[in-house]
């Protein structure tokens, strides 16, 4: 044998090893390689030395949303963040394995490139770390990237609060890059679902599925650069239900309640006067307890509008009392007797001989004297009438504000929050 076909031997020995041993790689084995610092540079974008940016496709599955707070201008949510990208660097087609994708631990995520993205419109966050850190990160054989992280986010909302509580409020969530510009990274929603709702239940609150808009855009900072962003818009209805029973109900009785006067006997006067005070005092401290929950906004709400009505028609009942217990106490003007005038206007006939003037003397006297006793009577029956005219008055002046009231806010346009 010489010396040509030994190396013939040793060459194919070689490749038959070396194909045997393709064929036994481990996915230890071929993440040790993929990550190996020599030839992997977690630092690096994976398309940097290219003329196209790395395309970076999200998407976000609400898994709950709570503590929406009016006053902070926050609502919270809790979410699964969800990347794909391609890297080109962790293509394992070309090594012979069965593994179709390989599943890193949350200690080796850190070991290969993520995008580092951020919520503009975040207050609060963090990562849910029980009982170990809620990351997972696949590599698929062409290099497919899927990396998953579990969030609890506090974000920021404009809420604008003129139709409270009738109102609908559009919150958003912003996502951009913060470091890398369109240049190196591009961000995308998912084609088909971009969010996705996990049948969110709220106790204030009904989330519009249907009415949920993704959108991408650019955001231009003069000094930087271009940085690629996105933005979902989630339109919340508010449910009126609570309201109803803990603010318009309670409302409207005291109302009513306040009408009781007007069919109490005026000349009692402790039992209408603590009736009203009771009633004014009563609707002050409901509309302060709703305020407290609000914030000190510059406009006015439709609670507002509703609680000062209502303030107004209680201390409305109590002024008139006041107007007929007035009316009540006003005695009649005391009227001279006709026949100490007619003396005295004997006398003065006696005297100038005027029997004509006598006469139509006393005819001005009996005309003043009816009128003087009308004046008198005219108080007392005013004072009933205003009563009686209050029973109809007041409850047509309230069903005429209610059904204004409830149609303006049920059916008027909702403002719309600038974009």
């Amino acid at each position: 044998m010489n010396t040509n076909q030994i190396t013939s031997i040793i060459v194919f020995s070689g490749i038959l090893l070396s194909t045997s041993r393709c064929e036994d790689l481990s996915r230890r084995e071929i993440t040790a390689y993929l990550l190996n610092g020599s030839r992997y540079d977690a630092n690096i974008v994976p398309d940097f030395d290219e003329e196209f940016p790395t395309n970076v496709t999200i998407q976000i599955t609400i898994h709950d949303m709570h503590s929406i707070s009016e006053e902070k201008m926050e609502y919270s949510i809790d979410v699964y963040l969800l990347m794909w990208w391609l890297d080109p660097r962790l293509d394992f087609t070309g090594n012979a394995t069965s593994a179709t994708k390989l599943e890193l631990d949350s200690k080796n995520i850190d070991n290969v490139w993520q995008p580092d993205i951020f919520f503009p419109n975040e207050k609060r966050a963090y990562v849910h770390t029980v009982t170990s850190t809620n990351k997972l990160m696949h590599i698929f054989r062409n290099g497919t990237v899927v990396y998953s992280i579990r969030l609890s986010l506090s974000l920021g909302c404009t809420m604008l609060l003129q139709y409270y509580p009738f109102d609908n409020q559009h919150c958003s969530i912003t996502i951009q890059s913060f470091g890398y510009t369109n240049d190196n990274i591009k961000l995308h929603w998912h084609e088909r679902q971009g969010i996705i709702t996990d049948h969110l239940e709220m106790p204030q609150f009904t989330l519009l599925e249907d009415e949920i808009v993704t959108n991408d855009y650019e955001y231009q900072y003069s000094a930087i650069g271009t940085f690629s962003a996105l933005k979902a818009d989630l339109v919340m209805t508010r449910k009126v239900g609570f309201y109803f029973l803990q603010v318009f109900v309670p409302s409207i009785l005291l109302v009513v309640l306040s009408w009781v006067s007007f069919w109490v006997d005026p000349n009692a006067v402790p039992a209408r006067v603590s009736l009203g005070v009771t009633c004014v005092l009563t609707m002050t401290t409901q509309s302060s307890g709703i305020r407290q929950s609000l914030p000190p906004v510059s406009y006015v709400k439709a609670i507002d509008i509703w609680m000062l009505v209502c303030l107004l028609f209680v201390f409305a009942a109590l002024l008139e009392f006041a107007y007929v217990n007035v009316l009540k106490r006003k005695k009649p003007k005391k009227t001279t007797n006709p026949a100490d005038i007619n003396e005295g206007n004997d006398t003065d006939d006696k005297q100038r001989g005027q029997d004509e003037a006598e006469s139509k003397t006393n005819a001005c006297l009996e005309c003043l004297t009816k009128t003087f006793n009308k004046r008198g009577t005219d108080g007392q029956t005013v004072a009933k009438r205003a009563d009686m005219i209050s029973r109809v008055l007041f409850p047509l002046s309230f069903i005429l504000f209610l059904v204004i009231f409830f149609c303006v806010c049920g059916f008027a346009p909702h403002a719309q929050p600038k974009q």
